[in-house]
């Protein structure tokens, strides 16, 4: 039950960095949501530190109905993990596609303040200039895209373009939540089959003794 605990912190803490470096994407584009499947994860870490007490206090006290009660929780959690995973290998290309467009559509409309403040972050947080190159702004770039000390335009740009380094940078937050959601998941499946086992045990004991 302690290793359930320690999924669940797992699952608590790779949610909120994911959310956190994917916030700022959210105002790229709202045909998905990119910061669902983090808010999720953090959601079932929550619950899966929560419910391991179910599981740890039926072990202690021997109590068929909390480890049965256990086990059920785990079951939802696992099938929803895996879900969740396969959700995210499937939807990340499309969600990268719109991303990238999203972008494109901001940095057209680059002389808008709000657009022009979300770009630098962007750039800055990803090491990127333009969209492809730092010569989509012609010689003229701003700050956010100085990859080493000075003063645009006279500093080194970043050699990336933001669109190949959404790209990159999705396809790995992809990746990552959706293979610790599964290495979870088979973690937490151990766990119910130990649990299933107990609770199994426990009730032939209570019938051994007359309960």
């Amino acid at each position: 039950m302690p290793l359930e605990k320690l999924c669940g912190i797992a699952l608590i803490v790779i949610g909120a960095v994911s959310l956190v470096k994917l916030e700022e994407l959210r105002e790229i584009s709202d045909e998905y949501n990119v910061v669902a499947p983090s808010i999720l994860l953090i959601v079932f870490g929550s619950i899966v530190f929560v419910i391991s007490f179910f599981g740890c206090c039926g072990a202690i006290r021997e109590s068929y109905c909390m480890t049965s009660t256990y086990s059920f929780f785990l079951i939802l959690l696992v099938i929803a993990q895996i879900v969740i995973a396969v959700l995210v290998f499937v939807f990340v290309g499309d969600v990268t596609t719109a991303m990238k467009k999203g972008f494109e559509r901001v940095f057209e409309n680059r002389d808008n303040p709000v657009n022009a403040d979300l770009i630098n972050s962007i750039q800055q947080n990803l090491e990127c200039c333009g969209k492809r190159s730092f010569l989509d702004y012609g010689v003229n770039f701003p700050q956010s895209c100085c990859s080493s000390g000075g003063t645009a335009p006279l500093c080194v740009p970043f050699a990336s373009g933001c669109l190949s380094r959404l790209s990159e940078f999705l396809d790995s937050a992809g990746n990552i939540v959706a293979w610790v959601s599964l290495g979870v998941a088979a973690v937490e499946l151990v766990g119910l089959i130990s649990a299933c086992c107990l609770a199994n045990a426990i009730r032939n004991q209570q019938r051994r003794s007359g309960y």
